[in-house]
Parts: C-alpha cells; sequence; structure tokens
C-alpha cells in the first residue's frame, strides 16, 4: 500500500489575505489525492479560525525575514527577529520531528522559516513565489536578495504564481521552477455562481490590501476625473491597510465633493456579496503578481479594467474580457468607455466567466500535486 503523503504548509500570518486564501483552496483540493496536510502559523488569528474542524494546525511563533522598507517597525527591528527565529527554529523542528513531514512547503517568499526548517531535518522543500517584493511591496529581505537567492536555491523546487514573476527570477533561480496559477474556486463552487447584472447606478469596484502600490488613489483620481460626466456613477473601495494612506485619500474625496459617489466598505468577510452589486473592477496595481481579485471578479461575469504591468495583462485581454490602461488619463478613458456602454461592459464580463475556468483550483492542484509526488516518490520508495 503507497505511503501517504505528508505536507507541513508554513504561512506568512495568520490573516486571511489572498496568500492565505489561495493555500487553504490548495488544501480542500488535496483532499480528493489523501494527502495530510498540516498548517504552521505564527499567529492564532482569522486563519486558525477560519480552518476546517478537523485540519491540523501548529501555532508557533516565527517572524518574517522580509518587510516594507523603512516604514514597517519590523523593517527597522529585523535585526532582532532574525535573531529570535534562529532560537525558534530549534524549538519547531524539535515540535515537529517526530511528524514525519515528507515536504514543506512555504506558501510566500517573505518567510524563510520554512526553507530553514527542510534545510534542518532534510525535508523537501517547495516554495510557493507570490510576490515580486521590491515593486509590489518595498520589501526589504534580510541580508538582501543575494541571501534570499541563495535558500531559493536549495528548493527541491520553485512554484511561481504568474509568468511575470517567474521572469524576475528565471536568470537568478537554479532550482526547478514552474508557473501554477492559484486555483481560486473550485468546478462545483463555480458552477453555482451564476452571473448577475447591477440594474442601479453604474458602480466601479477596487477590491484588496489598503497600500499605494495597490493604486487605490489612482482609481479615486480617475473617478474624480469622469465625475462631472458622469455623477450617479459610483466607486467602492473594499480592503484594510495604511492608514496614513487611507485618511489621505477620504481627505481628497471629501475635499472634492465625492462622498456620495466613493464608499469604503474596509475589509470584507464574503467578498462575493460585493461583486454581485457591481458593474467593473479595477486592477490598479502597478506590480501585481496574479490578481485573485481579478479572477474573482471574472468569476462573476464582470469586466476588469487592469493596468498594463505585472501579471494582470495576463489575465485581462484587452478588449476581449476587459481593458489594458497605462496611465491616469487612460484609465479614466476606459472607464468612460465602459460607462457609455454597458453591453459592452457584459460582454467582456461573458468572456470573463469563460476565462475563469482556466483558474479552477482542481486545475492547480493537480499541478502541485504532480511536483509533490515526483518529489517525495523516490524517498517513498527508500522506505518501503
Amino acid at each position: 500500500m503507497e505511503k501517504k503523503m505528508k505536507i507541513l504548509f508554513v504561512t506568512h500570518g495568520a490573516d486571511m489575505m489572498g496568500a492565505n486564501r489561495s493555500m487553504l483552496n490548495l488544501i480542500a483540493g488535496l483532499q480528493a489525492y489523501e494527502v495530510e496536510c498540516v498548517i504552521l502559523t505564527p499567529d492564532d488569528g482569522k486563519l486558525a479560525a477560519s480552518v476546517a474542524s478537523d485540519q491540523k494546525i501548529i501555532i508557533s511563533s516565527y517572524y518574517r525575514w522580509a518587510h516594507t522598507e523603512y516604514l514597517s517597525k519590523e523593517y527597522w527591528l529585523n535585526y532582532f527577529l532574525q535573531k529570535k527565529n534562529k532560537k525558534r527554529l530549534n524549538i519547531i523542528a524539535e515540535e515537529i520531528k517526530d511528524d514525519n513531514f515528507d515536504l514543506i512547503y512555504s506558501n510566500s517568499s517573505t518567510i524563510g522559516i520554512g526553507a530553514q526548517l527542510a534545510d534542518r531535518l532534510n525535508i523537501p522543500h517547495v516554495w510557493r513565489i507570490r510576490e515580486f517584493g521590491e515593486e509590489d511591496y518595498n520589501l526589504s529581505f534580510w541580508k538582501g536578495r543575494t541571501h534570499f537567492i541563495q535558500w531559493a536555491n536549495k528548493a527541491a523546487a520553485i512554484s511561481f504564481i504568474s509568468k511575470a514573476i517567474q521572469d524576475k527570477f528565471n536568470q537568478q533561480i537554479t532550482a526547478p521552477k514552474y508557473c501554477i496559477y492559484n486555483g481560486v474556486i473550485s468546478k462545483v463552487a463555480l458552477n453555482k455562481i451564476i452571473p448577475s447584472n447591477n440594474t442601479g447606478a453604474f458602480t466601479f469596484l477596487i477590491i484588496g490590501l489598503i497600500h499605494p502600490n495597490k493604486g487605490q488613489f489612482d482609481a479615486i483620481i480617475a473617478f474624480h476625473a469622469i465625475y462631472k460626466e458622469f455623477p450617479n456613477s459610483k466607486l467602492i473601495i473594499v480592503g484594510k491597510g495604511r492608514r496614513l494612506y487611507t485618511r489621505k485619500m477620504k481627505k481628497y474625496i471629501s475635499d472634492h465633493g465625492l462622498s456620495n459617489n466613493i464608499n469604503f466598505l474596509g475589509y470584507v468577510d464574503h467578498p462575493h456579496e460585493v461583486y454581485k452589486k457591481v458593474d467593473c473592477l479595477l486592477m490598479c496595481s502597478k506590480s501585481e503578481g496574479m490578481g485573485r481579485v481579478t479572477v474573482e471578479a471574472m468569476i462573476h461575469g464582470k469586466p476588469v479594467i487592469g493596468y498594463n504591468g505585472g501579471a494582470t495583462p495576463e489575465l485581462v485581454k484587452h478588449e476581449k474580457n476587459g481593458l489594458i490602461y497605462s496611465n491616469q488619463k487612460d484609465l479614466s478613458a476606459c472607464m468612460t468607455i465602459l460607462l457609455k456602454d454597458r453591453a459592452l461592459a457584459e460582454q467582456y464580463g461573458k468572456e470573463g466567466r469563460e476565462m475563469a475556468e482556466e483558474f479552477v483550483t482542481e486545475i492547480s492542484v493537480a499541478k502541485e500535486y504532480r511536483i509533490f509526488k515526483d518529489l517525495i516518490t523516490p524517498v517513498t520508495q527508500k522506505n518501503n
């Protein structure tokens, strides 16, 4: 009888943002392959509260090794945090050594402890690289990028969430590399979602971490440029993050008389409910690693206006399932096109819905499982 595969998934935090949501999609999909999945997370939080009751989760503190340069408190404390991580590495390795994991899976490049645990315990390590790093989050890595590359090249495999991110590291990383888009929804769940058209005022949506690199302010300024011609149009902003950035945007909205047209909803537990109420998603991040929300909008039959950078052009096909723009004036022009032609917006949405089938979890899980299987089969056969 074949040995059951056992994988430790190492998270970068205890939140329920896109990275952890994608990881839970993968874990759910691996049930079909009878893989035992255990989650290692540094804190109790929304992630621990969201997992299934029978899902094993280990909560044991450790720290990221990449932080937002200058603006993050952890950036200034990183030397001391990594000294603590050395001690935590010994403790966690002792905690898990008898679990006999076949493989360790790090869910983000912002954590190094998964790679270090795998090295310490002589277990294959798969690294899921979700971030450009410097371009999308202004990240500064402990001991610099060279140190990260050294650890990345020790990995048994590197799994990138988009071709754009893989292209950045292709020349530097010599470990086996794969591009596997995030699985966002199962086939069953996809078929249960019936796209519906918003019958109210034309409404744009931008959703995700509130951060200057995500472009929420660009969306507001572009909306302001078209507001006089389309005074009934709306913009909804969903997410939480930088407080000063949020305050700055709210002041701009108030100063320009846009309070009745632009609405901040904060963090939303069930974003699928929001998609039903809008007509178009704005993806304004200039260096988006993949764009989970782009796919979510497509699932709901909504067109996407996306910036011509990062991985967004891999998902948004200009004048097919949405529009691609290059600057703020261009963004306003794209918004105007859809405001003037709601039927066109709906047609783009239909095309996007068809494309969404490429991002069902069954496809991504099968690809990742094949990697896991190929990595541990020699070990399994040796042990049997």
